[in-house]
């Protein structure tokens, strides 16, 4: 009975892109919407496909040659997919201020896995920044899946230990199912969450085998080393948020010793906390080079009007352009957390309903 199920399952999948395929040349334009349940990644394609796919004639267009069409249709399709596992952040969580850069990759077929999210929580504030192992509609699922599950234990847990554990045991049944299936048996999900306490100004972190996050605490503008830009702004202290030893990542927590993943830090009134995935520090110039994202960081904070302020993370985002002359050939994603001028949650708990959202900025 079990294998009929999800045979049945696949055979859906493949009605649905099928579907897909026959109704993608009268979509013009239109998103493409299912009547009937399905998985996140098939009906993420179905919709992308009504956005960037038309009718005939459109590569006729003068100007754009079928290459150079195709490519375009392929980016449109990544960014599609990613905006609809990825819904915007709230600008605002509490005394938090949210803001989110996403770069679509530019090769073929190359949309990725990477998320994020933050919850208000009766322990924090909390969120999570991860990238699903590979690329595709596997990596789409895995991190949506991911996505899920955290929206929900994020509420439930007393710890971050806890919730990377239910993480794990939910992705690894997940994953096991999948390969009853045939399905691909080598996924797996870098995450770091984080908890933020707004009444003690204290940061908790948890690493399962993701980029550290990046401490940008205030230029102190009194000190002789504090390099000061045209408008009076120190450049901030960048600091690697290590831990100890990071746990292994989700879906294979079991394999490690995961007592010293886990660390308890001041998070600076003023400050900023900003997570990443290695799609930016991968990035590579011309010459192959990596980009130095914590090199960059105080240069790019004082460049600004507002030091670490709205618009940092957009010179973020003009800078690793610019290194790497072209989008990079991986998804990247940001997420810069910008702490009160003081500290002192002010605020009753409010519903889960967290405030009004914005769009990541585009590829540009």
């Amino acid at each position: 009975m079990q294998l009929t199920t999800r045979n049945t399952s696949q055979n859906s999948r493949k009605s649905l892109l099928a579907v897909m395929v026959a109704l993608a040349p009268f979509a013009r334009g239109a998103p493409l919407w299912l009547a009937a349940p399905a998985s996140v990644a098939a009906a993420a394609v179905l919709s992308a496909a009504g956005v960037v796919l038309t009718g005939p004639g459109r590569r006729e267009r003068a100007g754009i040659t079928p290459a150079e069409q195709k490519l375009a249709n392929v980016i449109s399709v990544a960014d599609v997919v990613q905006r609809a596992l990825l819904p915007p952040l709230p600008r605002r969580v509490g005394p938090l201020e949210l803001e989110v850069v996403y770069l679509a990759a530019a090769a073929e077929a190359r949309v990725g896995g990477d998320l994020y999210e933050v919850a208000r929580t009766p322990f924090g504030i909390r969120l999570i920044v991860g990238d699903a192992r590979g690329k595709g509609l596997d990596a789409v699922e895995t991190a949506a899946g991911v996505l899920g599950v955290f929206r929900e234990v994020a509420h439930e847990v007393y710890t971050l230990a806890e919730a990377a554990r239910r993480l794990d045991a939910s992705l690894a049944r997940r994953l096991s199912a999948g390969q009853a299936d045939g399905g691909p048996g080598e996924e797996f999900v870098t995450a770091v969450l984080a908890e933020i306490d707004p009444a003690a100004g204290a940061l908790t972190i948890y690493n399962c085998g993701h980029p550290p996050p990046l401490l940008l605490s205030p230029g102190k503008a009194d000190t002789r080393q504090s390099r000061h830009s045209l408008n009076g702004h120190a450049a901030p202290t960048v600091t690697s948020v290590d831990v100890p030893s990071p746990a292994p990542p989700l879906r294979l927590l079991p394999l490690g010793d995961c007592s010293a993943a886990g660390r308890t830090l001041p998070f600076p009134a003023g400050g900023a906390l900003l997570f990443y995935t290695d799609g930016v520090t991968e990035a590579r110039d011309p010459r192959r080079r990596c980009y130095p994202l914590a090199a960059r960081l105080p240069e790019l904070a004082r460049a600004g009007a507002g030091g670490i302020g709205p618009g940092l993370l957009e010179r973020v985002r003009e800078d690793l352009l610019r290194h790497a002359g072209a989008a990079p050939d991986d998804d990247a994603a940001l997420v810069l957390v910008r702490a009160p001028a003081v500290w002192g949650d002010q605020e009753a708990q409010p519903p889960r309903s967290i405030g009004s959202r914005s769009d990541p900025v585009p590829l540009g």
